[in-house]
Formats: structure tokens, sequence, C-alpha cells
């Protein structure tokens, strides 16, 4: 064989090992990417945002390098090992981890998207669709984000079913209002919120009775500021500058990034002194290969992962991929179900758990 020939063989397996190391590096930057405050780097951030296109391309490198019979296919297949610990996270197929015997509280999560962002774009007719919902999924307490009413006097009539509530709405310009509502079929004794500063998102809490014990309910929405994940995935299916817009939207999502964090530290904290049971739920808008999604579950299980089955996505775009509304408890309370409905009222899908609370 030739000099010529030979190189010409040896650059392409160059080329190869090169991607694979630097695709193997990149997956395991994003398994360390949720131990990381942003506001100290939000760099592994991105590594962690894109954990499963970057698994799925290990997978690819991984079957090519077996077919080609290179030798740095081992490094592929090293580095795909610890993704099989993290894929529970997005998909699960095992039993219910069951616990002590309770009463049930049926829990919904829905990011109702201001009752415009779903098949029907009529605010009144999407929100008498959700009320629906709700009464026949006999939910208990429901936690809706992005609520949107012209009248808060409406709420009572179109949630009827439900005769406890407790709101924190912004007022718009032309008088309507939107927020966090949490509702309630059990009586609720007291009520707060959690601001962020500079942000319309925010965070309210419901201390509720159930059969003679106070739980606490915390309906979250985290900063996203048309800047989440979410919409960086709107961008690039709508514009044809691609590269551009990742890069833009990049810029801000680090910002994003810790704000959430902060977002979320302060929920941590206000939980922590609570003397009630706290249940934590809503849009966060993070998948689990995050920091916020990792300190929140720092000491609560996620109601997925113990009763959850198959794929769990929450959000209708570039479906089963993202995860980004939870409802999280802490032990003793268990999760003997949890389902997410494809309906089209938002953009979201709502979240339901069947909680026991022993």
């Amino acid at each position: 064989m030739s000099k010529k020939g030979k190189r010409s063989h040896w650059l392409p397996s160059l080329i190869f090992r090169i991607i694979i190391i630097v695709a193997a590096f990149s997956l395991a930057i994003s398994y360390i990417s949720i131990y990381i405050n942003p506001s100290f780097t939000s760099i592994p951030l991105f590594f962690g945002l894109y954990f499963i296109p970057l698994a799925l391309f290990n997978v690819l490198l991984l079957i090519i390098g077996v077919v080609r019979r290179s030798g740095a296919t081992w490094i592929t297949f090293i580095a795909l090992l610890p993704s099989i610990l993290f894929a529970e996270l997005f998909i699960r197929w095992g039993e219910v981890q069951r616990g002590d015997e309770g009463i049930s509280l049926r829990v919904c999560t829905y990011n109702v998207g201001l009752f415009s962002q779903g098949n029907d774009k009529n605010p009144e007719s999407s929100a008498a669709n959700v009320a629906t919902f709700l009464r026949n999924e006999k939910i208990d307490i429901a936690c809706l984000q992005e609520f949107f009413v012209k009248d808060t006097a409406h709420i009572s009539l179109i949630f009827k079913d439900y005769p406890y509530r407790y709101y924190h709405l912004f007022q718009t310009r032309k008088g309507a209002r939107f927020g966090n509502i949490t509702l309630s079929k059990f009586p609720i004794s007291n009520g707060g919120k959690i601001t962020f500063r500079g942000s319309t998102n925010l965070c309210i809490y419901t201390d509720i009775d159930h059969f003679g014990k106070t739980i606490r309910v915390y309906n979250t929405h985290l900063e996203s500021h048309s800047i989440s994940f979410t919409a960086l995935m709107k961008r690039m299916r709508e514009s044809r500058k691609v590269t551009e817009e990742i890069y833009e939207v990049h810029d801000k999502l680090a910002g994003t990034f810790r704000k959430r964090a902060l977002q979320a530290d302060s929920i941590l904290i206000h939980a922590k002194n609570s003397t009630h049971p706290a249940i934590i739920c809503g849009d966060f808008n993070d998948t689990p290969m995050s920091y916020t999604y990792k300190s929140l579950t720092s000491d609560r299980k996620d109601s997925f992962r113990q009763s959850g089955r198959g794929f769990s996505a929450t959000y209708s775009f570039l479906w089963p991929l993202l995860r980004i509304d939870y409802i999280l408890y802490p032990a003793p309370i268990w999760s003997i179900s949890h389902r997410t409905p494809g309906e089209g009222f938002s953009d979201h899908y709502p979240v339901i758990s069947e909680l026991i609370i022993p």
C-alpha cells in the first residue's frame, strides 16, 4: 500500500477517535452538571440540558465503533455506563414503591398556559375545559400555573367544585390577572407567597387540613422569562438561522439558570422552616438533569420515580424528552400512581399523582 493510501486510511480513524473522546467528555460533564450551582458557573449546565441528545449520540458512536471494530469504542462504552442510572429520571417500568397505609390525596399540577396555548385559544372555554377535566379526574388539590382570568369573581363560577382557593395574581395593563392558583376540596387554614425579584414567576403555599392533619403545598412556577428550554426548542423550530438562535438563547439561559437556582434555594429554605410536611409541585422549567431538580429532590421523592410508567414528558413539543413539571413530597408520604394525560388544553400536560398520607 502506498503512503498516500495509508494516510487516507489513518486520517478517518483519527477523526473518529477525536469525535468519540469529545462526545464521551461532554456526556461525562452532563452527569456532574446537576451538582454544580449555576451561581458558581453555568457552563456545565448546558451539557446537562442536552443529556438525552448526548446520550443518544454516544449510543450511535458505540454502534459505529463496533461495526468499524475501533479500538476506541471502549471509551464510549464506559462513558455510557452511568447513563443507565440517569435513565430512570426520564423513563420507568418498575413496580410502585409502597409505603405505610394512609389516606389518599389526589394532587394535580398543571401549567395551563394562560388558557391560550392549547388547541382552544379562547381563554374562557379553555378554562371551562380544564375545570371539567379536574372534576372528571376527581382531583382533590389542583396547583395551576400561568392561570389567567379577566375577573377574579369568575373563579368561583368556573371552579365551583373547589370551595377553597388561594392565589396570587399579577394585573395586566388591560385589567386581567395571571399567576398561580391553588384549588382545594379541603379547608385552607393558611396561605402565603414567595415572590422573586424582578420576575412575575412565583411560588404560593397553602396549609391544607386533610382529615385533621395539616399538609403544606407549594405551588411553584420557576423562572422562564421566555428563555427556558421550552422556548429554545420553539425558537429553533421557527427560525431558519438555527445557529444564531442557539447562541443568542444560550447567553440568556446562563442568567436564567442562576435565577432558577436562587428561586429553588429560597423555596427550600422556606419549606425547611415549616412545621408541616411540605409537598412541592409545579413547573420548574428544568429537566431532571439540572441543579434545580437535584436541590429540590434532596430530601423529597419524585412521584414519577416512585409510581410512574413509561415516559412521563410534561411538555408537548419534542415529546417524550421534556419533563419539567413535578410533584415532590417528603417521607413518609408516598405515591400510589403517577400520570401525565396527553390533554390539549395547554402546551404543558397535567401531572396527576395519588398520594398516600400516613
